[in-house]
């Protein structure tokens, strides 16, 4: 039986508290969501009550825009209602902060624009390697990967427009689960508190500096400059679930679909392989669309305790699992252009064979056919036109596609079982780049993808080879840009060659 339980939260800090029952959100939304919002409804007086706290707390500031004031506004009104703040909001509501005043003060005025309460302080540290700590203070250690193996990821094959294609080349990080005593596990983080007070976070020797991160994206961080983090520590009473034993499954891309089957679900699946994990309840981020729920209780069984995890509470856990990802997967990386992509590799056979053995497994619970089973779906996964990443002329190339046979899908719409039930009977599947890309992962070997891209994915390594070692034959067919995110490059919008398209599906797809 799932556990979505929680104690009574009615004391919880209004700053941070998400309700179990908050809509889900789309499937591939991620932490992207806009700073406005629906017009506000007529001016109240609690509304000028929350205009009089932010002037307040801003009282003394120079440099702060209408623009910000405006956005602080939203954000401590989202915070007054108990509605999670999204990610990125948050992020800029705390950088108004420390661009007006000195670090220590930005975070009391913060705190007090926030509503966080007395027993939630401003902890500074060091950076503590998981390992490290582990080591120190766990009382159980499984290492799945010892690291330091040297991995090449290699690019898909392109068709189309030029693309910045490279090979990821670099050692593996280490992949390891721990149990630590009397140590606390927080929404939107992986991070863990430790019985000592000291914060671990998903961050090993010298990958700190290997690209641009503002850590602020996490909700637990207030600050993170080179090695140094200053942390919101949150030690009300009123704000704790206390359990015997838990495994934390939460991140802060949880609610991004790709991130979750990166991170979170190869997680699960891994934990699942290295102990018995019969009866211990496995926390989850509130609030995540549905289908990553599903996908937890597919891989668990749908009586296994679940616990989703509201924005502002913490879990005591008297023994808590945690484990490292496969990958370096920061929060959050500032700009795509430029950086070191090498700083990302990962072990990519162990993966493949990981999510292979899982599918198998599900396809034979679920009934269908298993992966020699001769299969002729067609599938289009599209992305909604407008979100980033588009198509400029998807209405031309959802018609050409239909024209062949292939069946448009929106993956958000349909639940995780849906989705992977389709992916296992395609033969053929049209991919737009984005997060239902990730899906793919359980499709069977053999199936032929072509993927539908701009030509700035040097990133595009960390899925191809994953998907050649499952043994699905893909390929990549470049548009041109039409509008270019100078800041996030793989953002941007473009266009698809309708002629090159066709001769694809036939060259490529063997679509008759």
């Amino acid at each position: 039986m799932t556990d979505s339980t929680a104690p009574d939260r009615a004391a919880a800090p209004p700053g941070n508290l998400a309700p179990a029952n908050a809509a889900p959100g789309n499937l591939a939304s991620g932490n992207h969501a806009p700073d406005d919002g629906a017009p506000d409804a007529a001016f109240t007086l609690e509304d000028r009550l929350l205009e009089h706290r932010r002037d307040a707390a801003l009282a003394g500031a120079t440099t702060v825009s209408a623009a910000e004031r405006t956005h602080l506004a939203k954000v401590m009104r989202m915070a007054h209602e108990g509605r999670p703040v999204p990610l990125m909001m948050g992020m800029k509501a705390k950088s108004v902060f420390k661009a007006a005043f000195p670090l220590e003060e930005a975070f009391a005025r913060y705190a007090a624009a926030m509503g966080l309460g007395a027993g939630t302080q401003l902890h500074t540290q060091e950076i503590v390697p998981f390992s490290a700590a582990a080591a120190r203070h766990a009382e159980t250690v499984h290492v799945l990967h010892e690291g330091g193996e040297t991995v090449r990821l290699d690019p898909p094959r392109t068709i189309g427009e030029p693309a910045e294609t490279a090979v990821l080349e670099g050692p593996s990080r280490r992949v390891e689960l721990a149990a630590f005593r009397s140590a606390s596990a927080f929404a939107h983080t992986s991070a863990i508190r430790l019985k000592n007070g000291t914060y671990v976070f998903d961050i090993q020797e010298g990958e700190a500096e290997r690209l641009p991160v503002d850590r602020a994206f996490e909700p637990i961080v207030f600050h993170g400059e080179g090695g140094t983090l200053h942390i919101i520590d949150n030690r009300r009473r009123t704000d704790v679930l206390t359990l015997p034993e838990a495994i934390t499954l939460m991140g802060a891309s949880s609610m991004s679909f790709g991130h979750f089957m990166a991170e979170e679900l190869i997680r699960l699946l891994s934990i699942r392989k290295t102990i018995d994990i019969t009866g211990i309840p496995i926390l989850i981020d509130a609030a995540m669309p549905h289908q990553h729920k599903e996908a937890v209780l597919a891989f668990t069984g749908a009586r296994h305790p679940v616990i989703e995890v509201p924005r502002g509470l913490r879990v005591e856990a008297g023994r808590l699992w945690a484990m490292t990802n496969w990958g370096y997967s920061p929060k959050i990386v500032t700009t795509d252009v430029g950086v070191d992509t090498n700083a990302i590799v990962m072990p990519t056979k162990p993966l493949a064979a990981l999510l292979t053995a899982a599918a198998n497994e599900l396809a034979i619970r679920l009934g269908l056919p298993d992966e020699d089973a001769p299969a002729d779906g067609r599938l289009y996964l599209a992305r909604d036109a407008t979100r980033h990443r588009a198509i400029a002329n998807h209405e031309a190339v959802s018609a050409l596609l239909a024209g062949h046979g292939f069946a448009e899908t929106r993956p958000e719409t349909l639940s995780f079982i849906q989705q992977f039930a389709l992916y296992r009977g395609a033969s053929q599947i049209v991919v737009q780049s984005g997060s239902a890309t990730l899906g793919l992962l359980l499709a069977r070997p053999g199936t032929r993808v072509c993927l539908l891209t701009h030509g700035a994915i040097a990133r595009q390594a960390l899925l191809a080879q994953p998907m050649r070692d499952i043994g699905l034959d893909l390929v990549a067919l470049v548009g041109g840009f039409t509008a270019a995110d100078s800041t996030y490059q793989d953002r941007s919008s473009y266009r698809i060659d309708e002629d090159v398209l066709a001769a694809l599906l036939q060259s490529e797809l063997r679509v008759s």
